[in-house]
């Protein structure tokens, strides 16, 4: 009997520990990011290459979005999310951005680019290989999404798909667009209002 095999029980299991205190070791210090927060900053490249700062961005409405090539409610909330893209596009300009962040690893980055060309995606897609936001923004799964105001603040999180052509959905987005933004404690208000309405 060879070494490795007669330690591998001690050697998978001290694998997994190690795993296990490298996750704690990268998120321990970053606490889930919640309405009323500042959003963390990142930078990251895009699926073209190109460097993106989410910080560039202040003074616009950002639609913050994770999602997976895997993920099935990913692609299903896709098609309503470039469909609004092109629409604010069209209505408001660049007042609006859609970043959607995607989560694959490394090991399958490279099923990202056919994605979106065979689902007609033209939204700004940056690639996360490491997991790297996952764990700073300690999502709880994908698809996810944070709306920010124009001062970079959480003003919804939204878990899970949802239809982004429906008008009910995009409210705030409207009146983030329209008003210009609202203190963190009026966020928190309305995610109240939400919790009490079942939505």
């Amino acid at each position: 009997m060879s070494v490795v095999r007669k330690y591998w029980p001690y050697l998978a299991g001290g694998a997994v520990f190690l795993g296990v205190v490298a996750y704690l070791v990268l998120t321990y210090r970053f606490a889930p990011v919640k309405v009323g927060m500042t959003a963390p900053d990142f930078r990251l490249k895009t699926v073209d290459g190109a460097s993106l700062r989410l910080a560039d961005f202040r003074g616009k409405v950002v639609m913050l979005n994770f999602w997976a090539t895997w993920c099935k409610p990913c692609k299903q909330e896709m098609p309503s999310m470039e469909i609004m893209y092109e629409g604010m596009k069209q209505k408001v300009g660049d007042k609006f951005v859609l970043i959607a962040v995607n989560e694959n690893n490394m090991f399958y980055a490279n099923q990202v680019k056919p994605f979106l060309q065979s689902h007609n995606i033209h939204f700004v897609i940056p690639l996360d290989p490491l997991n790297r936001l996952d764990h700073q923004y300690k999502i709880t799964g994908v698809p996810e999404t944070f709306i920010l105001d124009q001062n970079g603040v959480v003003a919804q999180h939204v878990i899970g798909p949802r239809n982004w052509i429906v008008r009910r959905n995009l409210e705030l987005v409207l009146s983030l667009l329209d008003k210009g933004p609202m203190t963190p404690k009026d966020y928190l208000a309305l995610k109240e209002k939400e919790a009490d309405s079942g939505y």
